[in-house]
């Protein structure tokens, strides 16, 4: 089903609908096209950390400013951010250094090159590396941790912080939804038993996004 252009609830969107103690699985409400997916090709060069809104602060350092606990420091240039307070949801970890922290692609841009942004123009592979339209694509993250992810779906890499599965899982498909990528079976199994796995269906409050498509 084409998935139109409006604000959707990624809960009532993607997570399976559990009955009896997660031994039944409804359908979901919309449904992402299914397809093989490419040879790898990055296919992303030039694209990352621009100076979209031309204020002098690349995409990682509005990530950043946006993402720190306290008020953040800059190195000499006024550009770099040096200092600040970060909190990892992939592990927990705190830190205050900004060397210490990565900015993740939720979905990373090798994953959305194999899910179909190989067919998209450079100035839209540009939007979506750099996407600050919503608050869930882009995470500052512990950058061992993120390094460890590399580009892999749920399938092979979920957050070593097992209470960070839900928020993670929500904003994968949130992702993945918003820009129209492709999910290929292995992925939506994993998404699913994912979801079982980590309880989140037992939440009283399960994470929540809306989603508005990309322009």
């Amino acid at each position: 089903m084409t998935i139109s252009q409006k604000t959707i609830d990624i809960v009532k969107a993607t997570a399976p609908a559990v009955k009896e103690h997660g031994e039944k699985i409804t359908s979901r409400m919309y449904e992402i096209a299914f397809a093989e997916r490419p040879d790898y090709k990055l296919g992303f060069e030039n694209t990352w950390m621009v100076d979209a809104n031309g204020n002098g602060k690349n995409t990682r350092a509005e990530v950043l400013i946006a993402e720190s606990l306290v008020p953040v420091r800059f190195t000499s240039t006024g550009k770099t951010v040096s200092t600040g307070k970060w909190l990892s949801l992939y592990d927990g970890e705190t830190w205050t250094l900004a060397s210490d922290v990565d900015v993740d692609h939720v979905v990373a841009l090798a994953e959305a090159w194999r899910s179909g942004a190989w067919k998209w123009s450079s100035s839209r592979r540009q939007s979506y590396a750099n996407d600050l339209g919503v608050a869930w694509t882009l995470r500052a993250v512990t950058d061992n941790v993120n390094q460890s992810k590399s580009d892999d779906d749920p399938t092979y890499w979920l957050p070593p912080l097992e209470s960070a599965n839900c928020v993670y899982l929500t904003e994968w498909v949130a992702v993945k939804i918003r820009w129209k990528l492709t999910v290929d079976a292995e992925e939506r199994q994993s998404i699913r038993d994912g979801w079982l796995d980590a309880r989140c269906f037992a939440l009283s409050k399960p994470p929540v996004v809306t989603v508005k498509i990309a322009p």
